[in-house]
């Protein structure tokens, strides 16, 4: 990526607003799944939020990657598809900040850069949710570390990959 951070082209502006509508889409169905299964651990909403967040400041930079976010954070509050969804607004902004710091340091053509600017995100962004589980689910401070920390730790692995091989293919498609 060793680019500028910064991109506000109307191409850049404007897919950061429809990817935001997959974005909040797709979270919205794996946050109902992870509700069902386990509010506590967001482990398919976890492992979905971190690698639209990571692809979306790979394609359009900043401040695409907080523009969508925070459609999906607006979305998620209006919906009340969870009730950490106000700590979505903390999570999303400044794990796509975290993400697009550490991408623009790394050429991202290898499964290691994108697991490195992956994690930044996803400690960033699951430490505020830790926030969200401790106040609204008043879990222990322990208990809702460790829930975190395996959503991070899920997310990051799969996102990561994830992340490098989309972002691949629409680099070999000419898409960017």
């Amino acid at each position: 990526m060793k680019e500028k951070l910064l991109r506000t082209d109307t191409k850049a502006l404007v897919g950061a607003v429809i990817i935001g509508i997959v974005f909040l889409i797709m979270d919205q169905v794996t946050g109902r799944i992870d509700g069902i299964l386990d509010p506590t651990l967001l482990l398919l909403n976890g492992t979905s939020w971190a690698f639209f967040t990571g692809l979306i400041v790979l394609m359009y930079k900043q401040p695409a990657g907080i523009i969508a976010g925070l459609v999906e954070a607006f979305v998620a509050m209006a919906t009340a598809y969870s009730p950490l969804a106000f700590f979505f607004l903390f999570a999303n902004t400044l794990g796509s900040i975290a993400y697009s710091l550490i991408a623009s340091q790394l050429s991202m053509k290898k499964l290691s850069h994108h697991l490195i600017a992956m994690l930044g995100c996803t400690v960033i962004g699951n430490f505020c949710v830790t926030i969200g589980l401790i106040n609204v689910f008043h879990l222990d401070w322990k208990i809702a570390i460790l829930s975190s920390a395996l959503t991070t730790l899920v997310g990051t692995i799969v996102a990561g990959i994830l992340t490098k091989s989309v972002y691949r293919s629409l680099q070999k498609s000419a898409l960017l």
